[in-house]
């Protein structure tokens, strides 16, 4: 049972969930493209405050990913400096952008904003796109080998690292597609959530009305693996995350949204090259 702090805290972030999604986008480019293109997946990054990400991020999806894609950019970023930036990048490589109106649920904390990053550009523009699949990379995350996200999705309507707690769980927000014909009649909802004890981060909330009819003992999950990028025991400076069979590589904290020590952005820069 919700505690009466949990339910006002829970109506806090809805009614500022409802007020930012009624306002309209900042900017876009790009958005406008063909509705219901069969065979094609919508590949979502939210941005923050970080350009170099996003442009490394593009080379690696248009040289590793295999399927007919188009990449949505959904600019979350606090820096306006940085939003130009990522912008005009957009604008003249084909990437369609989307700019966050003031997303009030930065006041709440890193994962409500995200998540309502997801829900807006989902309810925006995905909805009215239609496309086959669709799914959100997070902005450090680089797929290192050939990859078909409709593969992967031809045999069950989702895919994405497990989170399992307990009685409920749901795919990471750092890796999650689905099967648009799946989810077209559902109520998606990125939103962390407690549907009994447990909290369910970026995310969770589509325990509701996605995760909950499908069987978990009946579905596949990417392997999951953390290996040093150097020494030191700091997963935020010191580690990188590999999924299914090293397929993506993760690497971890690109809003140093935690202090990084120094030399990792070097570091991470030589090793994404060799992939190149």
């Amino acid at each position: 049972m919700m505690t009466p702090k949990r339910i006002l805290f829970r109506a806090i972030v809805r009614t500022f969930e409802a007020v930012t999604m009624m306002l309209p986008p900042r900017k876009t480019c790009h958005a406008d493209a063909q509705k219901d293109v069969p065979n094609r997946v919508d590949i979502i990054t939210v941005a923050f405050n970080n350009a170099e990400l996003i442009e490394l991020q593009h080379r690696f999806v248009e040289k590793y990913i295999t399927d007919e894609h188009q990449q949505i950019v959904v600019d979350n970023s606090t820096r306006m400096d940085v939003r130009r930036e990522i912008y005009s990048f957009c604008q003249q490589h084909g990437i369609t952008y989307l700019g966050m109106p003031h997303n009030l649920l930065n006041h709440i904390g890193g994962s409500y904003s995200h998540a309502m990053s997801l829900n807006y550009v989902y309810r925006h523009l995905i909805r009215q796109r239609r496309p086959s699949a669709f799914g959100q990379i997070d902005h450090d995350l680089f797929p290192i080998q050939p990859l078909s996200i409709l593969a992967k999705l031809e045999r069950q309507p989702i895919y994405g690292p497990l989170r399992d707690r307990g009685t409920e769980w749901y795919l990471s927000a750092i890796l999650s597609f689905f099967r648009f014909d799946f989810v077209q009649d559902k109520k998606v909802d990125f939103m962390p959530v407690t549907p009994t004890h447990t909290y369910l981060d970026s995310g969770g909330g589509n325990w509701y009305d996605l995760y909950s009819r499908l069987d978990k003992q009946t579905l596949f999950f990417p392997s999951e693996c953390i290996e040093p990028l150097r020494e030191g025991g700091d997963r935020h400076s010191d580690s990188l995350e590999y999924f299914d069979d090293k397929a993506w590589l993760h690497t971890i904290n690109g809003s140093c949204w935690k202090p990084v020590h120094e030399g990792k952005d070097n570091l991470v820069r030589q090793l994404l090259n060799t992939y190149l």
